[in-house]
């Protein structure tokens, strides 16, 4: 027998058992409790996939976008969306990339020409394409937003001579997703971009594309690597978008159950972490709740404000989650 006829007798349902017996052990588990909100809590609005549309915007302290600002990338429709952004009342505006803001790709313009020019023809005009075609990135007005490749901000709130206690929030923004298609600001889907590269005091995760099993559609279209990844981290948010049917939100308690849980859901995970769940589990169960130390949960939350792939339909709300 070839080899690969047998992977899944030995390894598929050993794997299957471990995650039933896992998924389990959660269901007996009795999370810590959660810290209570600060008295000042912050509203963040989140958004995502906007390709081009202009939803109504709630009022909130800090803006997100998730990427997808446009359908086809080119310097006339981003423009157009970060003007729309940059007039947003709130105090922080906090963007990033998605695959279809080819723009901002500073290698795709040479990399991929024909595409680029592909994109080009897909524009709204010939006055347009003429702009299009004698812009690059550099020529943007970002108004007042905080664009992220990569990197992280700090945002203050309060102030010592208003009597409020000062407060920041950190936020790592980036724009990568799993090879898909032809597109900007993207990486194979076997290499591992995500180890060790988001900073550990990080509150807010902004990423175009989801962890894999959070919000990432039927087919899991998520990365294995960025869930690891958040486990470790274990930010206070985690805002995305990219898969348009996975919009809405969850909540994850990350105690040793829970990054042991992702990690037998995710595969970096195995049998010999089964006792230690147990232990925390039996642990759990046996000390009082007022005895444990408060956590507090990560939100995902997947901002997808349209349907569909080509002719795109503003379909789900912004989503606010106070901090």
């Amino acid at each position: 027998m070839p080899p690969s006829e047998a992977i899944p007798r030995h390894v598929r349902l050993p794997r299957n058992r471990l995650r039933s017996i896992a998924t389990r052990l959660q269901s007996l588990h009795r999370p810590p409790p959660s810290g209570p909100l600060p008295t000042e809590p912050i509203d963040v609005v989140c958004i995502s996939d906007t390709h081009g549309t202009q939803p109504p915007i709630p009022q909130g302290d800090i803006l997100l976008h998730a990427g997808d600002l446009t359908q086809w990338g080119t310097f006339s429709e981003i423009q157009a969306q970060l003007t729309w952004l940059s007039n947003q009342p709130h105090k922080y505006k906090v963007i990033i990339a998605g695959n279809h803001d080819l723009l901002l790709d500073a290698n795709f313009r040479i990399e991929h020409s024909e595409r680029w020019e592909q994109a080009m023809n897909a524009g709204r005009g010939p006055e347009s394409k003429e702009i299009d075609a004698s812009k690059t990135f550099q020529d943007l007005n970002w108004g007042g937003l905080i664009y992220l490749q990569d990197t992280s901000t700090t945002l203050t709130f309060g102030h010592v001579d208003d009597g409020e206690r000062e407060r920041t929030i950190s936020i790592y923004g980036s724009p990568s997703t799993p090879q898909h298609a032809l597109s900007a600001f993207q990486y194979p889907k076997n290499l591992d971009v995500w180890t060790s590269t988001i900073p550990p005091n990080t509150d807010i995760l902004l990423t175009h594309g989801p962890p894999w099993g959070h919000l990432d559609g039927a087919k899991k279209s998520g990365c294995a690597f960025l869930a690891r990844e958040v486990a470790q981290v274990r930010p206070r948010m985690v805002v995305f978008g990219h898969i348009h049917v996975g919009y809405g939100t969850k909540e994850v308690v990350y105690d040793t159950v829970g990054q042991i849980q992702e990690g037998i859901r995710g595969g970096w995970a195995g049998w010999p972490s089964l006792a230690k769940m147990l232990a925390a589990v039996v642990w759990g169960r046996a000390l009082p709740q007022r005895w444990r130390e408060h956590v507090h949960k990560t939100t995902f939350v997947n901002a997808a404000v349209v349907e569909g792939w080509e002719q795109y339909r503003v379909k789900n709300e912004a989503v606010v989650v106070r901090i």
